[in-house]
């Protein structure tokens, strides 16, 4: 059977039987239309970089629709007769670009370029489904689902809230217009494309080779008949609408039957009963669907609650999965799923909403959401829900969902209450749900019956409600998810508020402490603020450019390395890993996977015909100290520990088949301690002789001698945890074998290490390994050796079987598989004067390695620990190396510089707590005389109106019980040194005067290439229009250093500028000679004088002097006591970039450095399983980045102006690393909020330990909230 759908106008017949049942829309277009624009990531639709959209008619009502889906999730088969548009679609360099990619690039909203595309895509299916007429929130809303790690999401948000109808956003002169929304042309018509063709999707069923098959019923009675075939076939089957599910839990491998009901108009629609008694919404009904139909009826009476079903609807997920999940595919994972933390079933329950269950076209019955649930579910649908009228005068109804992060998260407790009150408020019916709490609880039946007959409103009630409540609410202890205490604290939590809320709805005489308490924190719609000075003589130099590639990054025409068009022969790897620690591996059994049609060979350490050492040939002793193995030979080291891949015919069949090969094993660890705190919990932090420890600091200090008297002295310790890097281009190589060597095309950081590897790996000269990198999808460290980890793998298989490889490791195998930044410990003991001058500070601090020591950052650590303060002989440092059960721990942007300022300004924080001292002038009693903050430190806290604002948020504090403010300053000196060789090639070509680079850097996103462009066309007098960047590979490339430390930039603007310059030297006899008219006519007589137009050449360590950078930051936070959630609002920072190269590059670097720390510090969490070591949080669906509304609502950037650096490249400095480690300040900013908490709670006064990260859970549990303090007045 042949299927037919239609991708950016070109229509494609699909042999259907040629393709597995269950491919995705993406896998389709990327693999078979060759449309690379559209990426993956996650592939369970939780990071965006997939986004679409499809267009068609509504099945019920045959409207016009456009929506944007995740194509990862979404199945080719629900997609055909419908209309795909990629950012293909949208425009090109050829065609022309469309608005909204123009003004993603132009307004400096992309870096890396992986998720620009997404973002683009998100936003044209946001605009097309809402006409084009959208507000400033709505757009700020829609982007839940993109994640974006390079930009910090302002300049993104900014160039997407410029289309709105209530924008303020200044638009570039060169922008255009979004007058036309259209993408491509119909086929059908030669018009603009809108979506106005009917579904033509194909009839009856298709049957597949491996027994599965396909069914698109038309109507019931079809639908019907696939499920009873299903049945009495006895073929597992599943219901297939939006594919979402797969999201959270993965579709089970022995489905053999897809019935679509996606098309369906019975399962559509909705209807209010005659006397507007009842709501029906049809089953099938999209979650966004469903919220259009609650906006359109909320005014209706008795249904004004519908405008919190709403809300608590658009807190599910993203757009996109709203998009595509339905009312009964949400209820149906419920069902399969008692765990699940359904916000759907959630609400519906509290509303005493029924489920009309259909088991045949003639037989259905409606029966409540519980009885559904405890039900048998085989052959039936869910056909509607019926939701009953609640008229607001009589009824109180709200919900709640508390989160790690604003967006895109599932609940770590969610909440929905429904009171019916009488005339004199007493309670004359209740619904009180709770989910997130364990499988089997949903209603606080007790206080549901406690409450009925009484007034809700007095406290004695309240008091005794609560105390029974805390009885009854047992939650599970089930890793990852929050501890019980928290969700039971935070359950209480959310009743209260339910209950505040109400009284003051219902003037119940509700003191006015405790009224914020009622609601949520609610966000405004974010701002920023950019300033910096340029200077026109210097012009490029200086100026705010775009990004050099921005355009085609957000056309989706940049390509990555899997990007690269599939090879004929070629075969997908996939690791096979050992889950068992501290055992040894006695068996291999890859047949149950090689059984698999398609699945060709499995490889592990006996098939590598080198060295099994995923290092340099020559050993490094600061890199590499200790030997690495691809593949494990001997005892199992940490929980996922590769010793083998699968090789197979796609990605999803090699990951699939890895999972099946079975591994036998012996022996068992004596101790399994996978993480820093379980090592230091075993053994205790004083001994230093354990095996599991190495001093690799030892203070010079034996006794700790105080020059100067001390007033108060006081001890504390630091946690900071695991932090992923979460790079969106997955680690990825291809390796193609080629005239008896090998072409590797690497996401990597460091070619020159890839290369040397493969070659050790192989047993090869360097010479047969040729590495090429054009760019990659964010790196920060990630990608400067763990890369080598896929990429030797996939050389080996290479080698062995001599076919194209591509291995593009899944986020579960990164996660789980790669190290991740050093987590960091630190206790120490401080001495100080009534002033707040430090008298002595003893510290000692622990880094975790993983199980090898390699690419330590302590000498960061202990570079950066003394900051910008004057110590002498009064600081005491030691630092130890911890191992620990894991994979080994790798460079993470601005490595032990992160944890040095932390470690540093942690104390400085915790001296002016104990001394009842400003944080402030604690800073200025201690910083080094004549240093550069003394100056920048009176500016920034005069410019951010420091003093007054500290002294209204105390104010604020005193009158808000729940709602707790705080204001975190921190300052830094980060220093930049410079190291290794970093070589570059200038070219010019004759023909045209158009010049070419290529250089030994990699372009992650930090604008490398865009100064580079600069620097070349200042150098040699030329526009940069004429400036192309090639790709970066290991001839015009060999030996160069890794791209990290912040200082790619400017010392390969460094070698490129030599090479200008002896090209200027050649081309300058020929300027004083001919006296050319125009730049083309110099190159012309040159080339024909025979002047060599191609120069190389290097920056190497010793080329330019180090230095520091300094900068300040405060942060602004707003905290709910009662369930930790809170708002970064106004966050303003001023850093010295000297005389910055790009301004628009530079802000760009800060921007994404802080919200990659405030990510660390607020929401970041890696947790791993004690008793196995595996990471539980290794999934978009555990592991929480910052989203778009989890920014500073108002952020204020400042470049430190009459600063030129005199080290350095042109007076500039360098941006990429510093600003993450100001992140801290939205740390001290909460702890501050929470001290007052503590303050009303009636805690003793004690320092609250900081921990990366500061989690919701852990504010709520330092708040010291007791139950009795839960009043009304």
């Amino acid at each position: 059977m042949a299927g037919k759908i239609t991708i950016n106008g070109t229509s494609y017949e699909v042999n259907l039987a040629a393709l597995p049942a269950d491919i995705s829309l993406n896998t389709f277009i990327r693999e078979h239309a060759g449309l690379t624009g559209t990426k993956f990531m996650c592939q369970e639709g939780g990071c965006g970089v997939c986004v679409c959209t499809l267009s068609g008619l509504h099945p019920e009502t045959g409207v016009p629709r456009t929506w944007a889906v995740n194509s990862c999730l979404t199945l080719l088969n629900t997609c055909l007769g419908l209309e795909v548009t990629t950012s293909e679609g949208l425009g090109s360099k050829r065609a022309g670009y469309h608005a909204i990619q123009e003004r993603l690039a132009k307004m400096n909203g992309t870096q890396c370029g992986y998720c620009s595309p997404g973002i683009v895509m998100n936003m044209y299916g946001l605009l097309k489904s809402k006409g084009g007429k959208v507000t400033m929130a709505e757009v700020e809303n829609s982007f839940g689902g993109n994640i974006c790690r390079c930009t910090g999401y302002r300049p993104i948000l900014d160039a997407m809230k410029s289309f709105a109808v209530d924008s303020n956003i200044k638009v570039p002169a060169e922008c255009i217009d979004i007058e036309d929304l259209s993408a491509k042309q119909c086929p059908k018509t030669g018009q603009a494309c809108s979506g106005s063709c009917k579904k033509q999707q194909p009839k009856g069923s298709q049957l597949y080779a491996d027994g599965s098959r396909w069914s698109w019923p038309e109507d019931l009675d079809q639908l019907f008949a696939a499920l009873q075939g299903a049945i009495k076939e006895k073929l597992p089957y599943m219901l297939v609408a939006g594919n979402t599910a797969h999201g959270v839990y993965r579709r089970p491998l022995d489905i053999k039957a897809f019935i679509d009901v996606s098309g369906l108009a019975e399962l559509k629609g909705h209807k209010l009963s005659a006397d507007n008694s009842s709501l029906t919404l049809g089953g099938n009904l999209s979650l966004t669907e469903t919220m259009e139909i609650c906006r359109q009826l909320e005014k209706t009476r008795g249904f004004e609650y519908l405008s919190q079903v709403w809300q608590h609807l658009d807190w599910i997920a993203n757009v996109p999965v709203r998009n595509a999940g339905t009312l009964a595919g949400n209820l149906a994972i419920k069902h399969a799923h008692p765990e699940f933390p359904s916000d759907v079933f959630i609400v519906l329950e509290a509303l005493d909403a029924r489920v009309i269950v259909q088991e045949a076209v003639d037989k259905q019955k409606t029966v409540s959401l519980a009885s559904y649930l405890g039900g048998a579910n085989e052959g039936k649908i869910i056909r509607g829900l019926v939701l009953p009228a609640y008229p607001k005068e009589r009824f109180a109804f709200d919900s709640y969902k508390i989160m790690p992060r604003a967006q895109n998260a599932h609940a770590y407790v969610n909440a929905a209450f429904l009171l019916e009150l009488e005339a004199d408020s007493k309670v004359k019916s209740a619904r009180i749900c709770f989910g997130g709490i364990n499988p089997e609880f949903v209603h606080a039946t007790a206080i549901e019956k406690l409450i009925v007959g009484k007034n809700p409103f007095e406290n004695g009630l309240v008091e005794k409600a609560f105390g029974q409540l805390t009885e009854l609410l047992q939650p599970d202890a089930v890793l990852p998810d929050a501890s019980p205490i928290y969700r039971r604290k935070l359950a209480c939590g959310l009743f209260y508020k339910f209950l505040l809320k109400t009284a003051a709805q219902r003037k119940q005489g509700l003191a006015s402490r405790y009224v914020t308490g009622g609601s949520l924190l609610q966000r405004p719609v974010s701002s920023g603020q950019q300033n910096f000075e340029t200077f026109q003589e210097h012009f490029p130099i200086t100026k705010a450019t775009e990004k050099h590639e921005g355009l085609i990054q957000c056309s989706g025409e940049a390509t990555y390395v899997n990007d690269l068009p599939t090879q004929h022969n070629q075969l997908w790897a996939a690791f096979v890993t050992a889950k068992k620690v501290g055992a040894k591996v006695t068996k291999v059994d890859p047949q149950p996977a090689l059984a698999i049609s398609g699945v060709v060979a499995y490889l592990d350490a006996k098939d590598i015909p080198g060295a099994n050492y995923i290092g340099p040939k020559v050993r490094d002793d600061f890199f590499f100290p200790q030997d690495e193995e691809l593949f494990a030979s001997g005892e199992i080291k940490f929980y996922g520990q590769p010793v083998g891949m699968i090789l197979a015919n796609s990605n999803s069949l090699a990951n699939r088949a890895a999972e099946l090969v079975k591994l036998s094993y012996e022996g068992e660890a004596k101790e399994l301690l996978p993480s820093l705190k379980h090592v230091l919990d075993k053994i205790g932090s004083e001994a230093g002789d354990s095996k599991r420890l190495e001093q690799k600091i030892k203070s010079t200090i034996d006794v700790l001698q105080l020059e100067e008297p001390f007033d108060v002295s006081s001890s504390g310790h630091l946690d900071m945890g695991l932090q992923y890097h979460y790079y969106m281009e997955p680690q990825t190589t291809v390796v193609l074998p080629f005239e008896g060597g090998m072409q590797v095309y690497a996401a990597t950081q460091w070619m020159d290490l890839t290369q040397d590897v493969i070659a050790n790996i192989l047993n090869v000269k360097s010479n047969e390994v040729q590495v090429k990198t054009r760019r990659i999808g964010g790196g920060y460290g990630g990608k400067a050796t763990r890369c080598n980890v896929a990429a030797a793998a996939a050389a080996v298989a290479a080698y062995k079987l001599n076919r194209p490889i591509r291995f593009v490791q899944s986020l579960e195998s990164i996660m789980t598989t790669l190290g991740k930044r050093w987590a960091f410990h630190c206790d120490y003991d401080f001495f100080v004067q009534k002033s707040g001058k430090i008298s002595g500070i003893v510290s000692r601090f622990y880094e975790d390695a993983g199980y090898l020591s390699n690419e330590s950052p302590i000498g960061h650590t202990v570079l950066l620990s003394k900051n910008c303060y004057e110590f002498s002989d009064n600081y005491k440092l030691d630092g130890y190396l911890v191992y620990t059960d894991s994979p080994t721990n790798t460079p993470c942007r601005a490595p032990g510089s992160v944890e040095g300022i932390a470690m540093m300004e942690n104390i400085i924080e915790h001296i002016a707590f104990e001394t009842g001292l400003d944080p402030a002038d604690v800073r200025f009693a201690n910083l080094l005389p004549a240093h550069k903050m003394g100056e920048m430190m009176p500016r920034f806290l005069e410019s951010t109106t420091y003093r007054e604002r500290r002294a209204q948020i105390i104010a604020h504090n005193k009158e808000n019980r729940w709602h707790k403010r705080g204001l975190g300053l921190c300052i830094m000196e980060y220093q930049i040194g410079y190291f290794g060789q970093y070589p570059a090639t200038v070219a010019i070509y004759h023909s045209d005067g158009t010049v070419v680079v290529s250089h030994g850097g990699i372009e992650m996103g930090q604008g490398m290439n865009t100064k580079i462009s600069q620097v070349v066309a200042h150098t040699l007098g030329i526009p940069m229009q004429q400036v192309r960047i090639e790709a970066s590979d290991t001839i015009n490339g060999a030996n160069s250093m890794v791209t990290g430390g912040a200082v790619g930039s400017e010392t390969l603007c460094f070698a490129v500028r030599k090479a200008c310059e002896t090209l200027n030297q050649r081309l300058e006899p020929v300027r004083e000679e001919v006296k050319p008219q125009d730049w083309h006519q110099l190159i012309k007589e040159a080339y024909n004088r025979k002047i060599n137009l191609i120069a190389s050449d290097q920056c190497k360590q010793g080329d330019m002097d180090p230095y520091s950078v300094c900068g300040l930051c405060l942060t602004e936070v707003e905290l709910d006591v009662l369930t930790g959630n809170y708002i970064v609002g106004r966050v303003d920072i001023l850093e010295d970039t000297g005389e910055s190269l790009n301004p628009n590059v530079d802000i760009g670097q800060i921007e994404g450095a802080f919200m990659m720390g405030l990510g660390y510090w607020t929401s970041e969490q890696v947790i791993v399983d004690p008793q196995t070591g595996e990471c539980l949080t290794n999934r978009t669906w555990t592991y929480k980045p910052p989203g778009a509304k989890d920014i500073p609502t108002d952020l204020r950037i400042e470049l430190l102006p009459k600063s030129p650096n005199k080290a350095g490249f042109m007076r500039s400095k360098a941006t990429g690393e510093p600003a993450i480690c100001l992140s801290i300040a939205v740390a001290f900013a909460l702890q501050q909020a929470l001290q007052s908490a503590r303050d009303d709670a009636g805690v003793p006064k004690s320092w609250v330990t900081l921990t990366a990260p500061m989690t919701p859970e852990l504010l709520v549990l330092h708040a010291g909230t007791e139950l009795g303090q839960l009043k009304l007045n």
